[in-house]
């Protein structure tokens, strides 16, 4: 152990001289006036200055005592901690700044406060300490690709962070970079992880306890003053369809969530939910349970031309504003995408004519599955080598319609049950044809159609094909049976799946085998069953402070006239990648529009993330010891030493007050005079 010093200005050591000059130059040489009547009076001062001579001394000590304390004191000693030229210590900072760090507890936000510990932590190791940074917003972020001894440049990161409002998505894979960077060091370095963090239990809690810590390896500075913070927030927003026509009436479902804050109340929040939907101007008031979700709903009328249709819904602000508001971006087309996969078209017999002749789809036969994305698939015959690409269609918000295999089908089992299997079909030899009936004919995609007339056109129509009674074992409880026949075979089922629905056909679709297909009322039966098999918006948006902008060139379109302009109408930063246009940074929450000249090409919405509106914290497992925010700007907590300054200061204002008090104390002096 030694005393060192941080501050290597060694020229304050000076100022201890100070007194001294200052003695030295205050005496004066009076010139010399003799006078008889003074001689009785030169002989008393020479007396008295005898006797404040060791004063004098007492004083000038006592001074330059004080001068050198304060001096000792700017250039920041401290006891302990490693020498130059040893190893040092290497300290990787992760500091989360993802939104939830932008509450506040009471009047102190936790981003403040976690900026003040890292400042004070890093400007308190040793000059040859070697220092990384890494954020959690968004994606990993290291300043350097291992620890460098490089104070000021770290500190010029901290300075310019801040919260944003982006989520916490690589916890893990962040912490587990920072660990190999401190497991890689050589031996005689001493490095440690410490991670600067309000624990927020969405966002942390999974990641931290699926990693393997050593003892001592991570820190963990929690900069959270309560367990949790109330908070309301606008969770999500949902239409139905996701993608309309011009003028369809269409829902709008706004999910509103209440979390409790560390003293839980009872009973209900009031709120009032404004809605904004182009010219159109709603609100809806409703109190919202402590604690709990709920729901609000608004009946809409898309607008009558095509395009991107921008609505945002939202609250008061409380407290933690930043969730407040919501964004929802909806394509309106004039025409939906519908591709039909078939080996050959005529084995979709009418149902293909009627697709291609429904005013509202732009249909395209092909022999198999494409890489674009559609609206509708219609499907003949599908395999099980075919299921997981049914599976990716329905996940990714399309509508699936499978016209099953009507003489043995190897799909529909694994797709529902998820296990190998086939159905058997049926056909009819001896005249007679199955018919069909009413299913759940209350469904709102047989409201166009009047009860009595559309039983009289599926009477009509014999069915000579289908797939026997074993379908009906593989439906799950949330199938809908829409049509099926008079023996109770399922004729057509609505089963939701993924982000979307799964239309089986069971019911034949070539001339052949029925007459359906000659009946006024099936093309309108079809596109209705179609329209509203339809998903919601899809869940898959994008991620804000991770995901980059992207939008695609028209052909032709010249890349250079092309703009990304913000919410408050500056212009972003874009990068051409051939016909794609993609954002220099990702995005934060707000609504984008790609222009060119002042066209609006396209209109996107990055939200707040819904896991960073819980605002409840954790303690992370024992292997990750933590500590308070206060705790960790000491000095002692991550350096080994112990600073000396101020008990410098303290010793300067120690000879000061005794200073003092000598000059406050006379002079004892002897009351003669020596003949």
């Amino acid at each position: 152990m030694m005393i060192s010093f941080d501050n290597p200005v060694w020229w304050f050591l000076a100022a201890a001289l100070v007194p001294l000059l200052v003695h030295l130059v205050a005496r004066t040489r009076p010139k010399e006036r003799r006078f008889s009547s003074v001689v009785l009076l030169q002989e008393l001062v020479r007396l008295q200055s005898r006797h404040a001579r060791p004063k004098d001394i007492i004083l000038l000590v006592l001074r330059t005592l004080l001068c050198l304390s304060l001096a000792l004191a700017f250039l920041l000693p401290y006891y302990g901690g490693s020498r130059e030229g040893e190893g040092g210590r290497a300290l990787v900072l992760v500091l989360d700044d993802t939104a939830s760090m932008g509450a506040a507890d009471g009047q102190l936000v936790r981003m403040n406060a976690a900026l003040s510990a890292a400042q004070s932590i890093v400007q308190n190791l040793a000059p040859n300490d070697r220092f990384n940074l890494a954020t959690l917003a968004g994606y990993s972020h290291f300043i350097f690709d291992k620890p460098e001894s490089a104070r000021p440049l770290i500190l010029r990161e901290l300075a310019r962070t801040q919260s944003r409002a982006a989520a916490a998505g690589d916890v893990r894979e962040t912490l587990t970079a920072a660990l190999t960077q401190v497991r890689n060091l050589p031996e005689e370095v001493q490095g440690q992880v410490l991670l600067i963090s309000d624990f927020q239990t969405s966002g942390m809690k999974t990641a931290l306890d699926a990693l393997e810590i050593r003892d001592g390896e991570l820190c963990c500075v929690n900069v959270a003053q309560t367990s949790s913070v109330e908070n309301t927030s606008v969770a999500a927003m949902r239409m139905t369809p996701a993608k309309p026509l011009p003028g369809q009436k269409v829902t709008l479902r706004v999910e509103l969530r209440h979390y409790q804050g560390a003293a839980p109340r009872r009973g209900t929040v009031p709120l009032n939910v404004s809605l904004s939907a182009g010219n159109v101007r709603l609100s809806h008031p409703c109190e919202l349970t402590c604690g709990s979700n709920s729901v609000v709903q608004f009946e809409l009328v898309a607008p009558e031309t095509s395009g991107d249709w921008l609505l945002s819904a939202g609250i008061e602000p409380d407290s933690y504003s930043g969730d407040n508001v919501r964004h929802l971006v909806v394509p309106v087309a004039d025409k939906l995408d519908c591709v039909t996969i078939a080996a050959d078209r005529a084995h979709l017999g009418f149902m293909q004519r009627a697709l291609e002749n429904t005013p509202f789809l732009r249909t395209l036969h092909l022999p198999a599955i494409p890489e674009n994305g559609a609206d509708f698939v219609v499907w003949h015959a599908p395999g099980a080598d075919d299921v997981a690409a049914i599976q990716r269609r329905l996940a990714a918000g399309e509508t699936v319609l499978i016209v099953p295999d009507m003489q043995k089908d190897a799909a529909l089992t694994p797709l529902l049950k998820g296990e190998q299997g086939y159905l058997s079909g049926e056909t009819r030899t001896d005249g007679e044809s199955w018919q069909v009936s009413k299913g759940d004919i209350n469904d709102d995609s047989f409201s166009l159609f009047d009860e009595n007339a559309l039983a009289q056109e599926l009477q009509k129509a014999g069915m000579y094909s289908r797939l026997g009674a074993d379908i009906q074992k593989l439906l799950p409880p949330s199938a809908k049976v829409l049509l099926s026949y008079r023996d109770s075979v399922p004729a057509l089922v609505r089963v939701p799946m993924g982000c979307s629905n799964l239309l089986i056909w069971n019911m034949p679709v070539t001339a052949r085998y029925s007459r359906l297909g000659f009946s006024p009322m099936f093309l309108p039966l079809l596109a209705e069953q179609l329209l509203h098999a339809r998903s919601s918006t899809n869940d898959s948006e994008l991620i804000a402070g991770r995901d980059f902008l992207l939008f695609e060139l028209p052909l032709g379109a010249d890349p250079s006239i092309v703009r990304l302009l913000a919410e408050d109408g500056s212009e972003l930063p874009v990068k051409s990648y051939a016909a794609q246009l993609q954002s220099e940074q990702p995005a934060m929450p707000g609504v984008y529009r790609w222009v060119a000249g002042d066209t609006v090409l396209h209109t996107v919405a990055v939200n707040f993330p819904a896991t960073e509106s819980d605002l409840q914290t954790f303690t992370p497992s024992v292997n990750a010891p933590v500590m308070e925010a206060r705790a960790a700007t000491d000095n002692s907590a991550f350096t080994g030493r112990i600073p000396l300054w101020p008990w410098l200061l303290a010793s300067a204002l120690l000879f000061f007050m005794m200073e003092l008090l000598i000059c406050r104390r006379p002079v004892v002096k002897k009351n003669h005079i020596s003949s």
